[in-house]
């Protein structure tokens, strides 16, 4: 349905080009062997065509047509009245601009309103394909969109198998000043590395999130009593001892993260909202 929309603005697009060069043509023929070149205010003329055109295009189907009027009702009174004051005789050539302006103006105002549809609809499909992407794709792990989903379903699985379920959110330390000394390319190579670790580390069933429109990784486990945090204190010391090969100046910075801890409780967590704000609590105390 969506492509057949598109395909049938494209199709009038067409149209109008085709129309438009169709009329640039007659305009042509129409100067060079009509006798409008004899005029010097015909050149005038198409200047404001221009301009109709520019304006129509650039802004809307209703401004194209109040411009063509106010044209024509300014056009067509001057020579109303040097018709009536000097006798001066209406030329074809008034007849020909008060009808091909108005006509070549809209047609551009038209096509403008296409090609923003065109716009528009790209423009909102490329954020419905951005929010239906759920794995990202440089770092091979889930991406936020599917995030609180799975938290949700984590939180069923401990409530109906009685097993411990965390949310574990990680964010690199002092990460503007890393990024302000680093760079943004070393630093996203500090992404890919912490992503392998975590990817390396955790189990096949632990679900691995990068969130990056927070900034945060976040892996949502199940695990016994404690489990969380044995793992929280494993996964620091990994990180803590990475070697970043041919990157000298990162090594000597010595990455650090922070890590927060929440595990659901059924008597006092209602929703994955509230377990991930714990999550995000919790890195508070983590200095």
């Amino acid at each position: 349905m969506e492509n057949k929309l598109d395909n049938n603005i494209s199709k009038r697009i067409d149209i109008l080009d085709t129309t438009i060069i169709t009329i640039f043509f007659i305009l042509l023929i129409t100067f060079s062997y009509g006798g409008l070149s004899q005029n010097p205010m015909n050149v005038f003329i198409v200047l404001f065509t221009i301009m109709g055109m520019v304006i129509g295009y650039y802004t809307n189907i209703t401004v194209g047509i109040l411009y063509s009027i106010i044209f024509d009702f300014v056009y067509s009174s001057f020579h109303i009245f040097l018709n009536i004051s000097r006798a001066i005789p209406i030329a074809p050539d008034v007849y020909f601009w008060i009808v091909i302006l108005p006509i070549i103006t809209i047609m551009y105002a038209y096509k403008g309103k296409l090609i923003k549809e065109i716009q528009w609809e790209n423009a909102r499909f490329k954020k419905e394909n951005k929010e239906l992407i759920t794995i990202d794709k440089d770092t091979g792990l889930r991406s936020s969109q599917s995030f609180f989903n799975e938290i949700h379903g984590y939180m069923n699985i401990s409530r109906r198998y009685g097993v411990e379920a965390y949310l574990m959110l990680i964010k690199i330390k002092y990460e503007r000043e890393v990024i302000s000394i680093l760079g943004e390319s070393k630093y996203n190579k500090i992404i890919m590395e912490l992503s392998k670790i975590l990817d390396k580390f955790l189990r096949e069933e632990d679900k691995k999130f990068i969130l990056r429109d927070m900034n945060l990784f976040g892996i949502i486990l199940l695990s016994n009593e404690n489990g969380g945090k044995q793992v929280e204190n494993r996964l620091k010391e990994r990180i803590e001892n990475i070697e970043f090969k041919e990157e000298a100046l990162i090594n000597k910075m010595k990455i650090e993260v922070i890590v927060g801890l929440a595990k659901y409780d059924e008597e006092t967590i209602d929703n994955p909202y509230e377990l991930f704000n714990m999550a995000k609590k919790d890195m508070e105390y983590d200095v």
